[in-house]
């Protein structure tokens, strides 16, 4: 080892997937569940003689919104190029992608950098293309599934920046955070709805130019990430310490051997043959529309935090939205009802949450809409069912969707007021519990607390606790008069 030392360089590009009901240039289903591989296509996606693509416009608009919720410029004049390369996923052997005037530019997202201190990751370009096709390997066997061809992507990539695995993680979670918080994307990382590619390189202190950059592909999660980039850096300087050099290449994460391997030499700019896309003109994009999407953005991801943290929740309620991805849900939930917003996310935590693990859905997977939640929640908070129908009727919402008034109602329920309905069940409760009324009338009162649960099992999941306890407390004061009456009654005749 000569034990000198390296400045790392690290730039992200973050390849994600929008949320768009078709693709990016046509009109195919995008991202279809259930649909057998190969048959969400057509000539376009294809890319078969005559077709012609049409830009979709909700992808344009997605677009706009992560650009505006990353800090960047807009700018108000884009085209699309053709990038040209030889790979059997890509079916129509160019993507449709922008490298001359992307969407966006010149942006920024805060992080805590390795110092504590906060760092503003620039972002060097928001733009838009379209997806590949999607491999599946089978030993020596590799079939393709055109399905994903065409889907609308959208590119962001950072300057070279970061300075360790750490900022890197850190950088990319938010950004997720930020995209999913906005509805740009699901950012489903298992699905390939995201995923990021690092590109690293040292260069020993002093040095005026970064060093020989390796970019690594597709990593399958932040934890990969992470490990990736600090392997990378360990291996580049091993190499130069042993007075070897490096090229420029891009490189797999082998994630079992923990190592990254080489997959090819890495091809510059010039290698994809860029020409402008003859089957689409230029886009205008009108600085009125810009300004209505700007105007609709829901508060900022990171005030929406310190919102939350102001009123009440603990970091950990926060981390537990964010993780399940749930904070765009709760703002759409409370967007009318703000002084609600810390009940809906303690719900949200203690019965939705309990709901994905159980069921192993995600809760943007599931058929729970924010305002079928927002609704069910408030049966609950105003009385009209009780806790265990709430948990009943999530229970349906989660896995049937539908509204909460009609689903609970459906369900019988509603809780039972009906005064004389719920006495009868006391009446039962207690005719069948003779020695736990025995123990309440010699002065056990703790026994009050099982016949209660015994009484509310009995009226069933209708059963409002407050109408039964307190028919319960009467029917048990009713009791010890009656004794009392019976103790100090005078037998006759005496004076």
């Amino acid at each position: 080892m000569s034990g000198r030392k390296y400045v790392t360089t690290v730039g992200v590009e973050v390849h994600v997937e929008l949320a768009t009901r078709t693709k990016m240039f046509c009109s195919c289903l995008n991202a279809p569940q259930g649909v057998a591989p190969n048959l969400a296509t057509c000539p376009v996606c294809l890319g078969l003689p005559g077709s012609l693509p049409v830009i979709n416009r909700e992808a344009v608009r997605l677009g706009i919104v992560a650009a505006l919720a990353l800090n960047c410029a807009v700018n108000p004049r884009i085209w699309f190029e053709r990038k040209n390369y030889v790979y059997p996923d890509l079916v129509k052997g160019y993507q449709i992608s922008q490298i001359a005037m992307p969407l966006g530019e010149r942006g920024w997202l805060a992080i805590i950098g390795d110092d504590g201190a906060e760092k503003k990751v620039a972002i060097n370009r928001v733009h838009l293309e379209e997806d590949t096709a999607r491999l599946a390997h089978s030993g020596d066997n590799s079939l393709i599934d055109v399905n994903r061809s065409g889907a609308p992507l959208m590119e962001i990539v950072t300057d070279a920046v970061l300075r360790s695995g750490r900022e890197a993680e850190e950088y990319v979670r938010k950004l997720r955070a930020i995209l999913v918080y906005n509805g740009v994307s699901r950012c489903r990382i298992q699905r390939g709805e995201m995923r990021v590619e690092a590109n690293v390189s040292i260069a020993p202190e002093g040095a005026k130019e970064l060093g020989v950059r390796s970019e690594i592909k597709n990593q399958a999660g932040f934890n990969h990430m992470r490990s990736a980039v600090e392997y990378e850096v360990r291996r580049q300087a091993g190499a130069l310490d042993a007075g070897g050099t490096l090229r420029q290449e891009t490189r797999g994460w082998d994630d079992v051997n923990q190592r990254t391997f080489v997959q090819r030499s890495k091809e510059d700019a010039h290698d994809y043959r860029y020409f402008p896309e003859p089957d689409l003109p230029p886009l205008n994009i009108d600085p009125a529309w810009v300004a209505a999407v700007e105007a609709a953005l829901p508060t900022g991801y990171e005030d929406y935090v310190a919102g939350l943290l102001g009123q009440g929740l603990t970091a950990a309620d926060v981390d537990a939205l964010s993780r399940n991805d749930a904070l765009g849900f709760l703002r759409l939930a409370a967007s009318a009802m703000g002084d609600k917003t810390v009940l809906f996310a303690k719900r949200l935590i203690k019965d939705v949450f309990a709901l994905a693990n159980s069921t192993g859905v995600p809760l943007d997977e599931s058929r729970l809409g924010p305002s079928a939640f927002r609704d069910a929640a408030l049966l609950l908070e105003n009385g009209k069912i009780a806790a265990e129908g709430f948990r009943t009727l999530l229970d349906v919402l989660y896995r049937e969707g539908g509204e909460a008034e009609r689903r609970a109602g459906e369900n019988q329920l509603f809780v039972e007021t009906d005064a004389g309905a719920v006495a009868e069940a006391i009446s039962k409760v207690f005719a069948e519990n003779p020695r736990l009324i025995e123990d309440f009338k010699n002065g056990k009162i703790a026994v009050r607390n099982a016949l209660l649960g015994r009484t509310m099992k009995a009226v069933g999941k209708r059963a409002d606790p407050r109408v039964v306890s307190g028919l319960l407390d009467q029917a048990l004061q009713h009791q010890g008069r009656a004794d009392h009456d019976r103790d100090t009654r005078l037998p006759r005749g005496k004076s």
